[in-house]
């Protein structure tokens, strides 16, 4: 991270979920909900526009409907114990194994969300690897301004995940970010392993970890803080019931 060094990882467990399959799912692994009370629950009003009404069918507005052959994964954390904080979300559109078009489902602390559509994808360097960029628009971190262009990367293979979005000022690195982990499927046992054995790799523990190395770059790197602009972007839904202060959380 620029202007000073800093980097932290953590063990987190996520989900790449078939929109198609969500129901079926429920219906066949005890423990997992769609839309209903559960030990995980995903919920379709976490995501994109927070409407009421599928996810697949929110993601039309983006990417269109889905052609025949073709299917979208969300990977996520699904809520734990009722709760969730998912930093980024991506919706990845494919066909076979081929990756067609993304979008990257962006909240930041101050209960915002941002969505960047990823329409224009290119080859990357290796097997099963695509890239894209974007300018950045959305404030995520006080730690930095809106200034910038995303570069995501994209690496998909039949049992491992790579996704990667680092951002860029004036042809240089300031900030590198990625998931990366090796699947398992969705089972009755898998699930309460995971929620039992695992509970801090949930998406429960986000908002402690993000405070956590706040105060680290705050109080022991000295980095200066930005404050939340007021939203702009039409891609940009606004939760105002956070911001009768808007600098209330870091």
């Amino acid at each position: 991270m620029s202007p000073v060094e800093h980097a932290f990882s953590y063990p987190v467990t996520f989900f790449a979920f078939d929109l198609n399959e969500l129901d079926t799912l429920a219906a066949e692994v005890r423990g997992f909900s769609h839309n209903q009370s559960d030990l995980l629950r995903l919920n379709d009003q976490d995501y994109l526009r927070g409407e009421a009404r599928p996810i697949a069918d929110q993601l039309k507005t983006y990417l269109g409907p889905e052609l025949p052959g073709q299917h979208t994964r969300l990977v996520t954390s699904p809520r734990y114990f009722n709760y969730a904080f998912n930093p980024v979300n991506f919706h990845l559109r494919m066909q076979g194994d081929q990756l067609l078009a993304v979008v990257a489902e962006v909240n930041n602390t101050f209960g915002d969300r941002h969505v960047y559509p990823l329409n224009d994808l290119e080859a990357g360097d290796a097997p099963h690897m695509w890239t894209a960029r974007c300018p950045k628009d959305f404030h995520v971190s006080p730690f930095n301004d809106l200034s910038g262009e995303y570069y995501f990367t994209f690496r998909i293979e039949a049992e491992a995940l790579f996704l990667g979005v680092d951002l860029y000022r004036e042809g240089a690195c300031v900030l590198k970010t990625w998931i990366q982990g090796r699947g398992a499927a969705v089972t009755r046992a898998s699930i309460w392993r995971y929620a039992l054995m695992h509970p801090f790799d949930t998406a429960l523990n986000s908002m402690p970890r993000i405070i956590w190395q706040a105060a680290q770059l705050y109080y022991k790197k000295k980095l200066q803080i930005y404050t939340r602009p007021s939203p702009e972007s039409p891609q940009t839904l606004i939760d105002r019931d956070q911001h009768s202060e808007p600098n209330a959380v870091i």
